[in-house]
């Protein structure tokens, strides 16, 4: 029987105005009706004004947290659809887009392995303290996690930037997957990656492909285009099974939830342009 014995919470909030809070988000993960995990999470970190750094997430930012080491870990099979609660600790609203949260599993013949737990997507809902600006919570519904042949029809690549001087960069990133035969995704991603900062990218695919593809002398390959070097800290990238909306299955491709693959960069004195992502288990 799988156990899960840690999470990360992701989610990106809706750019909208006053969609962004900087109060904390509380997962609450119910099994049988007694609360096997409740954590707060200060899901996202950026520099005010002033030079604090402080929680919380502003309109249109991401956020990816882990939860660390789960004191109780729990069977996966034991989850239902209304076992994962996602809530706020103050009455600043936040407007949520979208919401995933993703398991490490320790069964003793798949040691490690990293999947997705619950996912909500395209929400349209507040969540705050006060009942008058919106809900105290939501749940979060169960996704599957697919298997080898599951068609892969746009994937979600999140990635999370180090903290430190100079690990953040406004360089082009590309990411391309291959298989045996064919380019199956080829994106490049225009933004800044900032310190402490997520990402949250839906690619589309330049045409369905399997995890059993790649498994047959595919490629996954992330790169950076410019010299401005750049240092993930954690980076995951799933595979959905719709082209648009929320997903029934989320196939794990690739999971570095410690980035310990050294630095990006286009100057080979400073990091490697690429880096092959290994396929997940």
């Amino acid at each position: 029987m799988a156990t899960v014995d840690n999470l990360w919470l992701a989610a990106l909030t809706r750019d909208e105005n006053d969609a962004g809070s900087p109060d904390r988000f509380n997962l609450t993960i119910s099994i049988d009706g007694v609360d096997t995990f409740d954590q707060d999470f200060s899901i996202g970190w950026h520099a005010t004004a002033q030079g604090e750094v402080q929680g919380g997430l502003r309109q249109g930012q991401a956020g990816l947290q882990e939860a660390g080491p789960l004191s109780a870990p729990f069977a996966v099979n034991a989850l239902t659809n209304s076992s994962v609660r996602l809530g706020i600790r103050g009455d600043n609203a936040w407007g949520p887009e979208h919401v995933l949260l993703i398991g490490r599993t320790q069964p003793a013949f798949e040691p490690g392995r990293i999947i997705a737990l619950a996912m909500e997507t395209d929400l349209t809902e507040w969540l705050s303290a006060d009942s008058s600006e919106g809900h105290l919570t939501t749940r979060l519904r169960l996704v599957g996690v697919g298997s080898s042949t599951t068609l892969i029809r746009r994937v979600l690549l999140l990635v999370y930037t180090d903290t430190g001087n100079d690990v953040q960069t406004d360089n082009t990133i590309q990411l391309q997957i291959g298989t045996a035969t064919s380019l199956v995704l080829n994106k490049q991603l225009t933004d800044d990656f900032n310190q402490y900062t997520a990402k949250w990218f839906y690619v589309d695919v330049l045409g369905p492909f399997t995890r059993g593809d790649l498994a047959l002398n595919g490629s996954i390959r992330l790169s950076i285009l410019g010299t401005n070097a750049w240092l993930p800290k954690s980076l995951f990238l799933f595979g959905l099974d719709t082209e648009t909306g929320r997903p029934n299955e989320v196939v794990c491709l690739s999971a570095v939830p410690v980035w310990d693959m050294g630095w990006l960069s286009a100057d080979p004195h400073e990091g490697s342009q690429s880096v092959d992502l290994s396929l997940s288990a």
